[in-house]
């Protein structure tokens, strides 16, 4: 197995080959509908062809990578979409290279255009897996992020009376271990993007034990050296630099505290001037 999954990962790299082709292909069925561009239209049986042969690739590479699991909804739907994509480019295809071509000419631009609405919604839901459903929004306007279930931002003008895993420790978790633990990918069943589900843990148990920086296994990973491989964040990523590391071992060893204000907690001066220079603001 561990041969097919290293063939799935390539669907990352490949998969931006059928959607630079979807995109010239309307653009071209839509220019050689007018007589100025028509002789575009010789090229349209090659992209075609080459849409559908790199969309057949990129979703039999996508059905190896989702084998590897922890993918949720966001992972099958993403699977949904690709799958259409190819086999409606595939059809297409077909008909375009065949001699029934010319009296089927009106389907193609059409076709170009429902592709490329298809690849747009298998992009998203992608996106989702990559970096959680409220990636687009998360600096949109209010009203926006409003559409979207998102609270204000909060606007800070000091330590004091910042909400320690609101807005210290779970933004840190969010920007550099969310990727993989999120709620729509959640690898080994861990979501570290909200406090209920970070303290919940992952499959083998609580990987936060508050007032235990020792038992907290979310800890041990992230302060590993950086070749160990049970270091966290996996694969090469951004990890949390010494300073956020130290953050989070003072947030973890004062109880791992949430919905109060850092003001009304016991911060050695040390930490002070640690969270001061991470959140941008006096303590």
């Amino acid at each position: 197995m561990d041969f097919l999954y290293f063939l799935g990962r390539f669907h990352v790299l490949v998969l931006h080959l059928p959607i630079g082709i979807i995109v010239a292909l309307f653009a071209l069925e839509w220019l050689a509908r007018k007589v100025k561009y028509r002789y575009l239209e010789i090229a349209s049986p090659f992209l075609w062809g080459a849409m559908a042969l790199t969309a057949l690739v990129t979703v039999t590479l996508g059905y190896l990578h989702i084998e590897e699991g922890n993918f949720g909804a966001s992972g099958i739907q993403h699977r949904n979409f690709g799958t259409a994509v190819a086999l409606i480019s595939t059809a297409v295809a077909f008909l375009r290279t065949s001699g029934a071509a010319a009296s089927h000419k009106p389907l193609f631009f059409p076709a170009s255009a429902l592709l490329l609405f298809l690849v747009a919604i298998t992009g998203h839901f992608g996106g989702n897996l990559t970096h959680g459903s409220t990636y687009l929004v998360e600096y949109a306007p209010q009203p926006i992020r409003a559409l979207a279930g998102l609270a204000p931002r909060r606007v800070l003008t000091n330590v004091r009376e910042a909400d320690p895993f609101a807005d210290v420790v779970g933004p840190l978790l969010k920007q550099r271990c969310g990727t993989c633990h999120n709620a729509d990918k959640g690898e080994n069943g861990l979501d570290l993007t909200s406090y209920a589900s970070a303290m919940r843990g992952a499959d083998e148990g609580k990987v936060i034990v508050k007032g235990d920086t020792e038992q907290s296994e979310l800890f041990r990973r992230i302060s590993l050296p950086h070749d160990d491989d049970d270091f966290m964040p996996a694969e090469h990523k951004t990890p949390l630099t010494d300073r956020q590391v130290a953050i989070i071992r003072w947030w973890i060893a004062a109880g791992a505290p949430s919905g109060v204000a850092i003001g009304t907690l016991e911060v050695p001066a040390e930490t002070q001037a640690q969270l001061s220079a991470e959140l941008g603001v006096m303590f």
